[in-house]
């Protein structure tokens, strides 16, 4: 009798435990799935998020190349200028095209979203090994070109003693001045022409710079839609 009872309490006690272990490989599997569709959704809202600031930055980036090429074409231009120099007798030519000669236009994206993915850990949600690299890799790119803006800013800076003897900005800008600016003796000075083959290389490397930027935005676009598609 004992031994039968035995035998029951036995076979119960095996029952429960098997029961008591598929009860909670149900519940692991039912707090995975519950993790994998709460991941599924934060990897959307990264994605989403890392899109529309890309796409943002491509729109700056694109503007900023336009007013880079403008400057390429003003130097070119005022190269011109320099090398016919003693045919010309109208200040307004030369003026236009020293108006044309600006710097100060920087490439300064938004990575608001990219950092908040990084420092989050968001960004291993992320399948693609390669969109990964390159979003990593970003922001060391843009530093690389800023450093190249910031060289090119800061020459035409230190350049401002050379155009002093000739520019009045007073007249430049609301073409008043009883100092009217000497355009003639600046493009037939040998320092200003020295100055405009140099801002040239400088314009030309920034805008490889931002061509290069521009390549891997558009490959991290790609990547973040075929991440959007699975």
């Amino acid at each position: 009798m004992e031994k039968n009872k035995t035998g029951k309490y036995l076979k119960y006690a095996i029952g429960e435990i098997v029961l008591v272990v598929i009860g909670i490989l149900i519940a692991i599997q039912l707090n995975e799935w519950r993790n994998d569709k709460a991941n599924a959704n934060q990897k959307q809202n990264v994605l989403l998020a890392l899109k529309s600031e890309f796409e943002a930055n491509l729109t700056q980036l694109d503007t900023i190349y336009y007013y880079q090429k403008n400057t390429l074409n003003a130097l070119k231009k005022t190269a011109n200028h320099i090398d016919s120099i003693n045919y010309i007798t109208n200040d307004k030519v030369l003026k236009e095209a020293f108006l044309d000669m600006r710097f100060e236009y920087s490439y300064n994206p938004t990575n608001g979203a990219l950092r908040s993915a990084v420092s989050s850990g968001d960004i291993h949600l992320i399948d693609s090994e390669r969109l990964i690299e390159l979003l990593f890799s970003w922001e060391d790119l843009v530093k690389d070109s800023y450093e190249e803006s910031e060289r090119q800013n800061k020459y035409a800076s230190d350049s401002y003693s050379l155009l002093d003897k000739y520019i009045q900005l007073r007249e430049v800008w609301i073409n008043k001045s009883k100092h009217p600016s000497d355009f003639v003796g600046l493009f037939k000075d040998a320092l200003f022409e020295d100055y405009t083959v140099r801002m040239f290389f400088n314009t030309n490397n920034y805008m490889k710079e931002l061509r290069d930027i521009r390549k891997s935005n558009m490959e991290i676009l790609q990547s973040l839609d075929q991440e959007l598609k699975k």
